[in-house]
């Protein structure tokens, strides 16, 4: 099977809503699997019937989440000052992704068209990021491969079908964690990385 191991910078501030609580809305420093397939499939946006709301995106290709390398923050702050009409928040800081911030994720499956330099839209505020470094092998799953352990994406209920594991993003639709290399766990490697081939 084909895989790519794909490296991306974002070009402009986005954000993907952690949680908003006493009027700070946080941002993921991952993007989910679903934000990266629907990204590098050119869907800007995927129409869905409500009661389809938490059932998973299919692609032609599947897809581990995108893990951060270098990522840098700012808030943004709404309303300070005495401009009390302007802007869509009465009050508040947003956390925001900054241009510059550098991802790293795998692709295997019916690849998409993808090369060095290629530019798509992730995020709530749908960025412009480009591909900055790009591997794309001929992969086989096995057993016993080893490297760098890459993060994995799980719905809830599935989490502890693995035992041990450690978190690294909790949401209500998704967990983003690593989960030990144990002998029944089918993986392939692309460059010096592992990929976990599970179930979620």
């Amino acid at each position: 099977m084909k895989a790519a191991l794909i490296e991306f910078q974002i070009e402009s501030a986005t954000q993907n809503i952690r949680g908003y609580y006493a009027g700070y809305a946080t941002t993921l420093h991952y993007f989910s699997r679903e934000a990266v397939c629907s990204a590098l499939s050119y869907e800007d946006s995927i129409w869905r019937d409500r009661k389809q709301q938490y059932e998973p995106l299919t692609f032609p290709f599947n897809s581990i989440p995108a893990s951060p390398i270098s990522v840098k923050t700012a808030d943004v702050i709404y309303k300070a000052g005495d401009q009390v009409n302007e802007g869509l928040l009465r009050f508040g800081r947003q956390e925001m992704l900054l241009p510059g911030s550098i991802f790293r994720t795998v692709l295997w499956g019916e690849l998409p068209s993808l090369e060095i330099g290629q530019i798509f839209l992730i995020g709530k505020k749908r960025a412009p990021a480009r591909i900055i470094s790009l591997l794309i092998e001929d992969v086989v799953a096995d057993y016993e491969s080893d490297g760098i352990m890459l993060p994995i994406q799980l719905p809830p209920q599935n989490v502890m079908l693995y035992g041990a594991f450690a978190p690294l993003v909790a949401t209500q639709r998704i967990f983003i964690l690593k989960i030990p290399l144990r002998p029944q766990i089918e993986r392939f490697t692309i460059g010096d990385y592992v990929v976990p081939l599970v179930q979620g």
